[in-house]
């Protein structure tokens, strides 16, 4: 019952996000032909690009493959989709119902606090898992139209798991700000400002060797989409300890959750 409710109120957002981002890498699939039939202009262009800029967006001769073109022109929009999705769907279903008051009306119901926060869990979980699946499928499918040249299929399906790990490590940390804060401008605003720190963050680690360490501080050090296309490896077992990370700070969240008191 519990389940099936978070299910439905929180449909609309998943189909939206995921229409969006889906139009996004359809759009760019057709043109991956286009741009690798001209591979030494591009060549050329990057050549002629600032080292600074090179380094900034970590762009290096390795992008001139259908799936480095891919991650320079749609993953890092792709992975912005991801985390805002993720925020905004964990703050519907938790601190909404926290400032809606129905939180109230829920824990009046047969239910242990426990159990009532593992369903609304259960229902991102269920959702943060369709939504890098059906982009994994779909961008592979994408590709196996409009892609003639050679291109590493396991890549793809890494970009995918990256964006899972930005999902569950972002929707975690917008859990556990929903049940301290119970405020959806302060647990979104906190959790955004989280990632864009580290996303600008992990931009600038890359400029140079001194300001190199900030990068560890950041996810996208871990999961990186330059390396990954540079090294043809997906950094699998990095995206298993940060999906980790999430799980013990949903846990957090929980014990809280069980013992926070709710604000009138």
């Amino acid at each position: 019952m519990l389940l099936k409710k978070e299910l439905k109120f929180n449909y609309k957002p998943f189909l939206i996000w995921t229409i969006v981002l889906l139009f996004f890498s359809a759009m760019i699939a057709p043109f991956v032909d286009v741009i690798m039939e001209d591979a030494a202009s591009l060549q050329d262009f990057i050549n002629s690009m600032p080292k600074f800029m090179l380094k900034l967006f970590n762009i290096n001769e390795n992008f001139i493959t259908p799936e480095g073109f891919f991650s320079a022109k749609v993953m890092i929009i792709a992975e912005i989709f991801a985390a805002i999705f993720a925020v905004i769907l964990a703050a519907n279903v938790f601190v909404g119902e926290f400032e809606s008051k129905t939180i109230e009306y829920i824990l009046t119901k047969p239910y242990s606090r426990r159990k009532i926060f593992m369903k609304k869990v259960l229902a991102l979980f269920i959702y943060y898992t369709l939504f890098a699946l059906i982009f994994c499928i779909s961008v592979l499918w994408l590709f196996s139209i409009y892609v003639d040249y050679d291109y590493n299929s396991s890549i793809l399906a890494g970009f995918a798991l990256y964006l899972y790990v930005i999902e569950i490590l972002f929707g975690a940390l917008t859990i556990l700000f929903s049940v301290i804060f119970q405020s959806s401008f302060t647990t979104i605003s906190t959790t955004m400002g989280i990632f864009l720190i580290m996303f600008v963050a992990d931009m600038l680690g890359n400029v140079g060797e001194k300001y190199e360490w900030i990068r560890n501080l950041t996810l996208f050090k871990y999961i990186p989409l330059g390396d990954t296309v540079k090294y043809s490896k997906v950094y699998i077992g990095n995206s298993i300890l940060f999906i980790i990370l999430g799980i013990i700070i949903t846990i957090i969240a929980e014990k809280i959750f069980e013992r926070e008191d709710i604000l009138i």
